[in-house]
């Protein structure tokens, strides 16, 4: 049986996960747009951060006369219980939904996730990003951005146009050809989709010549090839993926990622904390609660197989502003804290072992 897919957006009221202020969601049959629908709602709590209210504009006096999360609830539910759900980094809208009906102690019934940021990446690599707005323009998509009924109609139109490319007939086809497996969400429990495998359509982009110079290593021994970096790279940040999900260390927190992690590009290093939960900002914020530092010579041999080395290539990484940043929000008494690569990869079970080479 095909699923059914009901997209959904969330706008919060503030930075925690039970905040939710407005819901937009559409329903998808045959790869059309079926049914839409949206609900502004009133938060338990009346606090609207300036930050939210800058992003989406709603504010206290709009949501007044909201009904609340529960009653919401009793409309929504009936509509998408046995739906694949998908969102836009689709772990973000989960924790709101997980964390909007714990607050009123509603039991959230087992649903499948699908992320349209993953399916874009595997449908048009090599872009330079993958936010909403990026891709919405890029596919000719017009929609007014941080409403939800309008993101989660430009999501499902992300997702039919993948669907339309490879001529997928279903979800379940669109994610076998992608490469794609689900998440699922729980009672107190979220496990984000991921990739499982390389999609033949996201090799590197270069032609590739008939001949592969070899690299050496300073001690003459010759190097694996540029193409065989990227593919061990991106294996080993899979193989820390599938052995954490009871370990998610960043679920739910806002980071910023400073350069790119495990040698892999801009775009695999900012899916990696994704699926560790995270939401990765591109500034730092009054959200923030994570600057995770990475490295900027992405793709050496040097940060592949030792990421002990990142201490030393901190100050590398790092720009001045960007600590002076959190230096500066700390005495403020914003909860905010760095993190190198190395510190990151050891709050993850066996993800230094991984890294380095050495587990099995």
């Amino acid at each position: 049986m095909e699923s059914q897919i009901a997209v959904i957006d969330f706008e919060t009221a503030n930075n925690r996960s039970n905040s939710a202020c407005q819901i937009g969601v559409v329903l998808v049959n045959n790869w059309q747009i079926v049914a839409e629908y949206e609900w502004l709602i009133r938060p338990q709590r009346l606090y609207f951060s300036p930050q939210c209210i800058r992003v989406h504009g709603i504010t206290p006096r709009h949501v007044m006369n909201s009904p609340q999360w529960d009653a919401v609830w009793d409309e929504l539910c009936p509509l998408i219980d046995g739906h694949v759900i998908i969102a836009h980094n689709v772990g973000f809208d989960a924790a709101v939904l997980q964390g909007t009906c714990q607050a009123y102690d509603i039991a959230v019934p087992v649903f499948d996730l699908q992320c349209t940021r993953l399916i874009a990446k595997r449908t048009w690599p090599g872009q330079s990003g993958y936010g909403l707005a990026a891709l919405a323009e890029r596919l000719d998509i017009r929609f007014k951005h941080h409403n939800a009924l309008e993101d989660a109609k430009a999501c499902a139109k992300i997702a039919i146009a993948s669907a339309e490319k490879f001529g997928a007939t279903s979800l379940e086809s669109l994610e076998d050809q992608l490469g794609l497996t689900r998440g699922r969400i729980w009672i107190d429990q979220i496990r984000q989709p991921r990739s499982i495998r390389r999609s033949r359509i996201e090799t590197v982009a270069e032609p590739q010549a008939r001949y592969q110079p070899k690299l050496f290593r300073a001690n003459g021994i010759p190097a694996s090839s540029p193409t065989e970096q990227i593919r061990r790279n991106r294996l080993r940040a899979d193989a820390i993926l599938a052995g954490c999900e009871d370990a998610r260390p960043l679920f739910g927190k806002y980071v910023v990622l400073v350069h790119t992690l495990l040698g892999l590009d801009r775009d695999d290093s900012v899916s990696f904390l994704t699926q560790l939960g995270a939401i990765v900002q591109t500034k730092i914020n009054m959200q923030t609660q994570y600057v995770i530092m990475g490295t900027a010579n992405e793709g050496t041999e040097a940060s592949e197989s030792n990421p002990n080395q990142t201490s030393s290539l901190f100050e590398q990484s790092a720009t001045k502003s960007q600590i002076d940043q959190v230096a500066e929000r700390s005495k403020d008494g914003q909860p905010v804290r760095i993190l190198t690569q190395r510190q990151l990869l050891a709050m993850i079970p066996s993800a230094l072992a991984i890294a380095r080479g050495d587990h099995n």
